[in-house]
């Protein structure tokens, strides 16, 4: 049987982006992390980069626990709502766990979708 380190626990990320006091809001809906920029690159980077800090975090204190935070239910029908956006890409380093022999690079797809308008 598989550990849970070596089970692939994500496959992909969903990210939500929003409009929000002049400001767009990057919605990682797979890791619950939440970031803004005033421009969607400016927000997309921030998310990134917070993205690959968790899971970093997550492979070198082996609580993997924190890689299925996912986003409350009512985050993720507002994406299948939401208008979808081209699809990217995200180059993932997952540091060795218990002996630095080899590092590994996962590329995960990113499924991006954007609410235009938000209902008042």
């Amino acid at each position: 049987m598989a550990s849970q380190s070596e089970s692939t626990i994500l496959t992909a990320l969903h990210y939500l982006f929003s409009h929000t006091d002049g400001k767009i809001v990057a919605h990682c809906l797979d890791l619950d992390l939440v970031t803004s920029g005033a421009t969607l690159e400016a927000a997309e980077d921030r998310l990134n980069a917070v993205v690959l800090a968790q899971i970093g975090l997550c492979y070198t204190s082996g609580n993997f626990a924190q890689l299925l935070a996912k986003a409350p239910s009512e985050y993720w029908q507002m994406a299948s709502n939401a208008q979808e956006m081209a699809r990217t890409h995200l180059e993932v380093e997952v540091p060795p766990v218990v002996l630095p022999v080899k590092r590994s690079v996962a590329t995960l797809p990113v499924y991006r979708s954007e609410i235009l308008a938000m209902a008042a």
